[in-house]
């Protein structure tokens, strides 16, 4: 099989701009041609103005799930359900609740939708269409935010306590990563806990007997799922060539037999200036980046040896969120 994905994220309105929360002006959905490095936007979609901030709202695709012939695809406020083929959407599901959405996953017939901004999950019956919240935080949910906010036209709720990233199925349950908190646990079950200590995590990706986490400093920590003990922490390189240059904020992950591929998405200045110690360090050794590495997705052996990688274009995607194989 050929090396042909889907990625999803966000077209800036200025390029490197650093307006925290105004930052991209649409979502883009593309697919790429890894080892010819071809990028084709499939879908580009703006936010109706009903569903977003009224001052410049920041619009990008989250992590998507593919079931069968149809792709759940999150924007921040909403839930696109997708034709795998033609990309035609054919319906949006939508909540006032829904801020800042990073990601989304189907399950017994559910569509389960992490809600960044209320550090909470919702859960959707995909056929009564009845709503369930699953706080992500032992003190519940936060209930300061009535049953009738409209938080789609909040432009952001931080600071979050945990802030839930990445939907994944281990053992018959779902799981969430939440990056805040350097760990992942049960949606059944918060005392079911993967503690993940080398960064700040995100991607869950489940191959066979082992869940892959990326961390956004650079790493992909594998854990055994029988027992959720780490097995090895594999700290990417990037291309020798590239010195001692930050990687990037590391976000998106496919697993196959042989290799696993990485997205990286180029720093911004507001990511330096959040609590993100593993850029503050680097930066300060080097005293300054004077050029930033582009956003791009890597290839490694899964023994995390580079192998390649490929730059998207500076008009495509600028913050990598999922990567799935075509």
């Amino acid at each position: 099989m050929g090396e042909k994905f889907l990625i999803s994220g966000g077209i800036p309105r200025v390029f490197g701009e650093l307006v925290s929360g105004h930052v991209f002006k649409q979502a883009e959905l593309a697919e790429i041609d890894f080892e010819n490095e071809i990028y084709t936007p499939v879908i580009s979609y703006k936010t109706p103005p009903k569903f977003c901030s009224d001052t410049l709202p920041s619009i990008t695709f989250g992590c998507f799930y593919i079931c069968e012939n149809v792709i759940y695809l999150p924007t921040r406020t909403e839930v696109l359900i997708v034709d795998r083929k033609t990309y035609k959407i054919l319906d949006i599901i939508t909540d006032p609740l829904f801020n800042d959405i990073h990601d989304v996953y189907v399950f017994k017939n559910k569509l389960y939708v992490a809600v960044t901004g209320l550090d909470a999950v919702f859960v959707f019956d995909l056929q009564n269409k009845e709503r369930k919240i699953i706080s992500i935080l032992d003190e519940g949910l936060n209930r300061k935010h009535s049953k009738k906010s409209n938080l789609n036209k909040v432009v952001s709720l931080k600071p979050h306590k945990a802030h839930p990233n990445h939907l994944f199925e281990l053992n018959d349950e779902i799981w969430v990563t939440r990056l805040k908190l350097n760990d992942a646990v049960c949606l059944t079950d918060l005392n079911k806990r993967i503690n993940i200590t080398d960064g700040l995590p995100h991607d869950g990706i489940v191959r066979g007997n082992l869940v892959y986490f990326t961390t956004v400093n650079g790493n992909v920590v594998i854990c055994d799922t029988s027992d959720n003990n780490k097995t090895k922490t594999i700290k990417l390189t990037g291309a020798p060539v590239n010195g001692k240059t930050p990687l990037g904020w590391c976000r998106g992950l496919y697993v196959d037999d042989t290799h696993f591929y990485v997205g990286f998405t180029q720093l911004r200045t507001t990511k330096i200036t959040e609590n993100l110690d593993w850029v503050k360090n680097i930066i300060q050794e080097k005293k300054m980046v004077n050029k930033p590495l582009p956003t791009r997705i890597e290839k490694y052996t899964l023994n995390g040896e580079y192998v390649s990688e490929f730059k998207l274009p500076k008009e495509g995607i600028y913050n990598v969120f999922s990567i799935h194989k075509i």
